[in-house]
């Protein structure tokens, strides 16, 4: 087993294969303690405190605050082998650690405001618009309320989503308020089919004051790629575009939860002899036929996974070059990537569910718990087969996309 290396200086950098190896670590004891952190509804405090020391949140962190600024590449590494061994550890570390990545966006004033004195400090955020805020001198007054605050149980900044209305009828604003979690209400309902162990709680705001500083208008951020941080993140990694980059974030989790599901089969294959039959389950054709099929599928979700990864680099190093990026397209083909990956990690995981007999389904045994996961992941966003498809195919076939921010 791997020994968790404390992460004390900032300023030496950290090899992937020792944030992997850390990865590995944390999973196996996420594993461990996954039944009771689905009675919980959350991860143990340790787990995620563990991966804050370890430098794993600060792989997209900059380094003026004491990240690692690895890149894409080194962050859904991480997440695949966190899932390979727990989803919902997987989840809040692709959640948190992102956060790193476009808090480098905000207005300096706020990144110092979370990150000057202590680099480990979380925020969560939902990006769903459901809220409302009144425009006052130098801020806004906000209320409403959010679902799916994924993080929000360990930050201790959260940055929520409304839309603000534009004069003479024009385009609103979409921006995104940041306010210290004491301002907000952390809602016990979490209380889901899969993901249990995330704590994705929602929050409550009632009338409270977010100045100016503390807000970033993604309207700017999406169609123009203007941001008040780039005047201290210049580097490309923060001129990749914001829609690809957050969303690849979370495709780590799937894949690895599903390549957890084909070694999971495996093993119960090589111990398992179907009711009222002679043949142990790994010697059947139709089993050696599904392992090595799901195990291609997934193979290839992998390769997606690691080519949008350096392919977004290498995008934010041709902005910051000044070149010209087919943003549109990268956009559509980075949804329709990540839609795939995530409906073929479930076709993969349903194949060794289904296959993997009556004993499956009882409570507590990991291969339910990963396929229950694995199709809670699936009803994101970010992910959505039909819209993410179909957009690409418009976008091939000379059409404008619909309307979408990711």
């Amino acid at each position: 087993m791997a020994t968790i290396k404390e992460y004390v200086d900032p300023s030496e950098q950290m090899s992937l294969d020792e944030l992997l190896d850390a990865a590995h670590c944390i999973g196996e004891r996420a594993a461990a303690q996954a039944v009771q952190a689905e009675r919980d509804r959350k991860l143990d405090d340790h787990i995620v405190a563990d991966m804050s020391n370890a430098g794993l949140f600060q792989v997209l962190q900059p380094r003026r605050f004491g990240g690692l600024e690895m890149g894409f590449p080194a962050q859904v590494r991480i997440s695949q082998a966190l899932a390979q061994h727990d989803m919902a550890a997987a989840w809040v570390y692709s959640i948190l650690s992102v956060h790193h990545w476009w808090g480098a966006f905000v207005t300096p004033q706020m990144q110092d405001e979370m990150w000057g004195e202590d680099p480990h400090v979380l925020f969560s955020d939902v990006f769903a618009p459901t809220g409302r805020a009144e425009r006052v001198a130098d801020g806004y007054v906000l209320s409403g309320d959010w679902k799916f605050s994924s993080g929000v149980l360990w930050a201790k900044y959260i940055a929520l989503g409304v839309m603000i209305a534009a004069p003479n009828a024009g385009e609103p604003d979409y921006r995104m308020l940041f306010l210290p979690k004491s301002d907000c209400e952390v809602l016990n309902d979490w209380d889901t089919l899969g993901m249990r162990g995330t704590g994705s709680c929602g929050v409550k705001v009632e009338k409270q004051f977010v100045p100016d500083y503390r807000t970033l208008s993604l309207s700017k951020l999406i169609h123009e790629g203007i941001a008040p941080g780039h005047t201290y993140n210049p580097g490309p990694l923060y001129r990749i575009p914001f829609g690809p980059g957050i969303c690849l974030s979370l495709m780590g989790c799937p894949v690895g939860g599903a390549q957890a599901m084909v070694d999971l089969f495996r093993d119960i294959m090589q111990k398992r002899v179907p009711t009222f039959t002679v043949e142990r389950q790994d010697q059947m054709v139709h089993s050696q036929m599904l392992v090595a099929e799901n195990s291609v599928r997934l193979d290839a979700c992998e390769h997606l996974l690691y080519s949008n990864a350096d392919e977004l680099m290498a995008v934010g190093q041709a902005v910051v070059d000044g070149k010209a990026v087919d943003l549109m397209e990268l956009r559509v083909r980075a949804f329709a990537w990540r839609a795939f990956m995530a409906r073929e990690a479930r076709v993969a995981a349903t194949a060794m569910f289904e296959n993997a007999g009556a004993s499956a389904i009882f409570a507590g045994t990991p291969i339910q718990r990963f396929w229950r996961d694995i199709h809670s992941i699936a009803q994101h966003v970010v992910s959505n087969y039909e819209v993410g498809i179909r957009n690409y195919g418009r976008y091939l076939v000379g059409q404008d996309p619909m309307p979408s921010i990711y």
